[in-house]
């Protein structure tokens, strides 16, 4: 028995040894295929977060005040062709709707937030899905699929970017401009010299079809050098609308606007835009065969807003951004007659300071104040500061 024992133990001995050593060789390194630059595809994305808070909200009770947060994540796929063109895939998908439910303004307080992130958890969707090709040189270039107008017309390179600059809605792109969002669209620019460009954009009503009451824009673009870029841009919007005056149906509004941004010097940029909408027409809450006046949707129809962006090079900090801004909208002066709606100004400011912590990471805290909110057409006759920091990280 004890041979027996012995033996199993030498047995068991000599097997462990054999299978350290096997184990204790070198192991063959495994290939690694990276798919995205096999099929030469670009992959960049990341994520938005936003706290925002109010001691004093305009709906609800006087005294209150209310928080939220809001957190986006974005995913964009950019496959380049051989012959010049490109295939662009973008998702989005988030959670919240910021402060909408108790801060009543023109200018969205959060521009981040998506109406439709509500509840619970909105799954990444298509936002963007589009073909772009350059020909004649690459003097023409045509864009076409499910497109986002402010990518197009209307861009300022101070205030576009609402996951970097502003927040405030009203400085991170023409918000006149009834809510077009990304839709089926074509999109054509042609570059008339080095210094001028004339862009034309056709967008349907809706994301599901293509259809003939959408929106026409036009678009010229001046840039004197590297540093600078000025635009002019018309748009005529075909859908069904009513007149204010007398809820009967209109055909159409139109609008225009002019987009300017200016290096003044090395660390120093600004900006400015103006936009105008027709007043006498309005857009409804839902569609019904008799329209009552609660049913017509308050929307601006004239805002302006300047600003300036300063890099932290100046103070040693070269990551780091400070902006200020301050603007404008005013209601429709034609709503107002048979109603008791007031067609006052609301004055935005927004004073916001990015801290760059890495390439990859950026924190902003910033505070905006609304003088007036909806021209005074509020619950509650306040004005509304709000205090908050974003969290901004990419790839």
């Amino acid at each position: 028995m004890r041979k027996f024992t012995a033996k199993i133990l030498v047995s068991a001995f000599i097997l462990t040894f054999l299978l350290l050593e096997a184990f204790a060789q070198p192991a063959v390194p495994t290939p690694h295929v990276d798919i995205a630059q096999a099929l030469n595809i670009k992959i960049s994305g990341g994520a938005t977060f936003v706290f925002q808070g109010t001691s004093k909200d305009n709906v609800g009770k006087p005294n209150d005040g209310s928080s939220t947060i809001v957190y986006v994540g974005d995913l964009k796929l950019e496959k380049i062709l051989e012959n010049n063109g490109i295939v662009v895939v973008c998702l989005n998908g988030g959670k919240g709707d910021g402060l909408s439910k108790t801060v009543q303004t023109y200018a969205n307080v959060n521009a981040v937030s998506d109406p439709t992130f509500v509840g619970e958890l909105e799954p990444l969707k298509v936002t963007d899905l589009y073909y772009k090709q350059s020909c004649f040189n690459d003097k023409l270039t045509v864009s076409f699929g499910k497109l986002n107008f402010s990518s197009y017309f209307t861009g300022n390179r101070y205030s576009k970017d609402k996951k970097a600059q502003f927040i405030t809605s009203i400085f991170s792109g023409d918000k006149i401009i009834e809510a077009l969002l990304q839709r089926v669209a074509l999109s054509l620019c042609y570059a008339l010299s080095d210094k001028f460009d004339l862009s034309y954009g056709y967008f349907t009503t809706k994301v599901e079809h293509i259809d003939a009451d959408g929106v026409n824009a036009v678009q010229v673009a001046y840039k004197p050098s590297k540093k600078g870029n000025y635009k002019v841009y018309v748009w005529e919007n075909n859908s069904v609308h009513y007149s204010c005056k007398n809820l009967d149906k209109k055909s159409g509004t139109y609008g225009f606007g002019i987009s300017a941004d200016q290096e003044v010097c090395k660390n120093v940029g600004v900006f400015g835009r103006v936009s105008f909408k027709d007043p006498s027409v309005a857009t409804v809450k839902k569609s019904t065969e008799a329209v009552e006046v609660s049913d017509i949707e308050i929307k601006p129809t004239l805002s302006w807003d300047i600003g300036l962006q300063i890099d932290g090079s100046l103070w040693s900090r070269k990551s780091d951004t400070l902006g200020f801004a301050i603007g404008q909208m005013y209601g429709s002066s034609d709503y107002k007659v048979n109603t008791g709606y007031m067609n006052g100004a609301e004055t935005e400011f927004e004073l916001y300071y990015r801290i760059g912590i890495n390439k990859h990471l950026g924190i902003t805290p910033a505070i905006q104040y609304f003088i007036n909110p909806r021209g005074g057409n509020t619950e509650l006759s306040n004005n509304v500061l709000v205090a908050g920091i974003r969290t901004r990280f990419d790839f």
